[in-house]
């Protein structure tokens, strides 16, 4: 049999066709990648979609060929591959050792697509044993406390660094944890800071972490969901203020609003959110356009309506 996969729009490595491509190499099948030119040169088709904005894609493969199997967040979210393929762990580097989540946010897939938190593999069903470096893609892995420290004992074993990409669950943070991630070689500590309500618990935990670790957190903030603009922007000077890194995470609500845009230009780069305030930032982007006697920086209205 030859099978063709089409990644629509992972940059990453797409988990579930690398489990179908190690499945069907196990049936001894033949595996090519996105080369859609063969659609009706093969055998069978899968496609996967992990942006809702990409689903339009997934319909011209449709037409192209009406039993192409496709799934993925961005497709449908009730499709799930069968078990015998959804139990292959291709070692990628790259994968989850838990999969769901015990909270219910809004703004996310997790819960309505995975369910409650449960654990599904360990260091060494991802791990390729070479590579100096694993992502693990573990929605709340802190929510498995005893699985993370177990997780964190194989990173230290085998000397290997670690990254944990979604970023860790704040709240759960503990001094015991804290001094677990402090001994693991970690990429980015993220966390996430979605919520203005969260302000107390984000500052005390901060430092607390401050006291067991040195390395600088990273923040993910969600902006344009459910907060004003004003909110917004005293999350992230909270995050200035404690020396905190911080990452934009502008939602669909506000794509193409210029405030919104200058607000993660200046929190995306380090040494702008660590240089200047967010006002400075804006005078001195739009330097070249203003006359040189200096305006008021920030006319939250006009920058709305420019976009």
């Amino acid at each position: 049999m030859k099978v063709l996969l089409i990644n629509i729009d992972s940059k990453l490595p797409n988990i579930a066709l690398k489990k179908i491509e190690l499945w069907h190499k196990n049936q001894d099948d033949e595996v090519i990648w996105d080369m859609p030119m063969q659609i009706n040169e093969v055998d069978k088709v899968y496609a996967s979609c992990i942006f809702t904005s990409n689903k339009w894609q997934c319909e011209q493969y449709k037409g192209l060929r009406g039993d192409t199997v496709i799934g993925g967040t961005g497709y449908d979210l009730t499709i799930k591959l069968p078990t015998e393929i959804d139990n292959m762990k291709p070692k990628i580097n790259y994968g989850f050792t838990t999969r769901g989540c015990i909270r219910k946010c809004p703004f996310c897939f997790v819960w309505k697509s995975e369910g409650h938190i449960r654990i599904v593999g360990d260091l060494y069903d991802i791990w390729d044993g070479k590579c100096k470096k694993v992502t693990l893609l573990d929605n709340n892995i802190l929510a498995a406390p005893e699985h993370f420290k177990i997780i964190c004992t194989q990173i230290r074993k085998e000397n290997i660094k670690v990254d944990f990409n979604q970023g860790l669950d704040i709240r759960l943070l503990t001094p015991e944890l804290a001094d677990v991630l402090n001994s693991t070689p970690t990429a980015d500590l993220r966390f996430a800071f979605d919520s203005p309500s969260l302000e107390s618990i984000v500052r005390t935990k901060i430092a607390m972490l401050r006291q067991h670790s040195k390395k600088r957190p990273f923040v993910y903030v969600l902006v344009g969901f459910d907060t004003t603009f004003e909110e917004d922007l005293h999350r992230l000077n909270v995050l200035k203020e404690l020396g905190c890194r911080a990452y934009v995470m502008r939602h669909e609500n506000t794509p193409n609003r210029l405030i919104y845009i200058r607000l993660a230009e200046w929190a995306n780069q380090f040494w702008t959110f660590a240089k200047y305030t967010f006002e400075d930032f804006c005078y001195y982007r739009n330097i070249d356009r203003l006359p040189k006697s200096r305006k008021p920086i920030l006319d939250q209205h006009s920058m709305m309506e420019d976009m």
